[in-house]
């Protein structure tokens, strides 16, 4: 028969073990540190800084001074209280009151979010310059009348709901054009406007589809927003 025995003891250190155990508990406490620093980042600034302070900063060449809380993330927010903070795309969220908001209940305006996004140098073909050559093409059924003047195209299908329209003033050679989208899940429909802002500046923007029948008013006021924020 072969012989059995037990193995020979090994000879360590039973502090070893404690070293071992320490060790995991300061890595498992940095990892934790790490996800609540990463966590942070959508958190409220920290105390003793007025949300309201204005700041100075650039998107591209063009240099904006506008207050800190129009600044729609914490860490873009971060970086414009930073000296000579300079910015690719920035995002800013206004609020825009017409009769489309107002509360039926109560009578008071309740103020849209309206997104804004500065893009500087895109270099992407506008919206406009493919009304013709292309959606043009792809309408189902030809023009329609919309609100205010607008007229639509409907991209949807044919036979589909209208969940894809491109809306835009046929008065006016480069004038409003927005394209609007009904999302399948939510059920709210979106549209999105882009405008040449500045040179190598795009301001793109978008809004309820609901709020439509005042876009006049809520094209110029945005436009005029964000002329009143830029640094001569």
């Amino acid at each position: 028969m072969i012989p059995v025995s037990l193995p020979d003891p090994i000879r360590t250190d039973p502090r070893h073990f404690t070293w071992l155990a320490l060790a995991m508990c300061v890595l498992g406490t940095a990892h934790v540190g790490g996800k609540i620093y990463s966590w942070s980042s959508g958190w409220p600034m920290e105390a003793g800084i007025r949300q309201d302070q204005p700041v100075r900063f650039a998107v591209g060449t063009t240099r904006f001074e506008l207050p800190l809380n129009l600044i729609a993330t914490a860490s873009q927010k971060r970086q414009a209280l930073g000296s000579e903070a300079a910015f690719e795309t920035l995002r800013l969220n206004l609020h825009w009151s017409s009769s489309a908001t107002k509360n039926s209940d109560t009578g008071w305006d309740t103020p849209a979010t309206i997104q804004v996004d500065l893009e500087s140098n895109p270099g992407r073909e506008s919206l406009r310059a493919r009304l013709d050559p292309f959606y043009r093409r792809l309408a189902r059924g030809g023009e329609m009348k919309g609100p205010s003047g607008l007229k639509v195209l409907k991209l949807s299908a044919r036979g589909a709901p209208a969940t894809d329209l491109i809306v835009y003033d046929p008065t006016v050679q480069n004038g409003f054009i927005a394209r609007c989208r009904k999302d399948s899940t939510s059920g709210k429909a979106g549209c999105h406007r882009a405008i040449v802002f500045a040179s190598g500046l795009e301001l793109r923007y978008s809004f309820d589809q609901s709020l439509l029948p005042d876009w006049r008013r809520l094209d110029g006021d945005i436009v005029a927003s964000i002329e009143g924020y830029r640094m001569q």
